[in-house]
């Protein structure tokens, strides 16, 4: 895995916002997303990286190959439509993925405080980072007591009985991040995030030689892609 510094990562995550709504040919989008699978594979695990990488490449050859060829027109418009959702959320899902599960929270509010945003919004931010990663935490907590239980244990399992997903998966989640929200804000004020004091920090950025490497390439990548015709 490689270290970068989190503001690094953060560009990155807004250059992939960014060109989430770039209008692209099906093979500079291709390119472009075989080097965003290959960041989330640097900066997270490569197990992650081959399953973003394969659900992709799998709507990428049905809207090449098969779209348009079943018979049943609401199967067809269900599929075009998972396609153009995960083909348009996938570089911002890696870049996310990527600046999550390798970057600390302290990282992000020592950046946040360099920023000289107001503590309330810092709080807010904060609990957002963590909220997510726990959540994933949960589900695969709630789904290996489920599969204790001798429920869904089959692969889909949920799709063929999807009020059961509601009602066993779905109610606990909602319930269970409600309760994570509440103790990752009790958290962040118990480590004095909303102190009016000068805050200071065992936390110190500092760009490396890669970090200046990949943010060259990603502002020249970027600004070709934008400005290319």
């Amino acid at each position: 895995m490689i270290k970068l510094d989190i503001r690094v990562k953060i560009l990155i995550l807004v250059i992939a916002n960014i060109l989430m709504f770039k209008m692209m040919s099906l093979n500079l989008h291709l390119i472009v997303a075989v080097v965003f699978t290959l960041y989330l594979g640097a900066t997270s695990n490569i197990r992650r990286m081959m399953n973003f990488f394969l659900i992709y490449m799998f709507f990428t050859i049905y809207e090449m190959y098969f779209s348009h060829t079943i018979t049943v027109k609401v199967i067809d418009s269900f599929l075009l439509l998972t396609t153009l959702m995960y083909k348009t959320l996938y570089f911002p899902l890696c870049a996310g993925i990527g600046l999550v599960s390798s970057s600390k929270v302290s990282e992000l509010i020592c950046f946040l405080r360099k920023l000289r945003l107001p503590k309330k919004v810092i709080i807010v931010l904060a609990v957002l980072y963590r909220f997510f990663p726990v959540l994933m935490t949960d589900y695969k907590l709630i789904r290996n007591s489920l599969r204790m239980k001798g429920i869904g244990v089959s692969r889909g399992y949920y799709l063929l009985h999807p009020f059961k997903f509601f009602e066993y998966v779905f109610v606990p989640y909602v319930i269970t991040s409600t309760n994570i929200a509440n103790e990752l804000s009790v958290s962040c004020l118990c480590r004095g995030l909303d102190n009016e004091e000068i805050p200071t920090s065992y936390i110190k950025l500092k760009f490396r030689t890669q970090d200046y490497i990949l943010m060259v390439l990603a502002i020249i990548g970027f600004s070709y892609i934008m400005f290319m015709r």
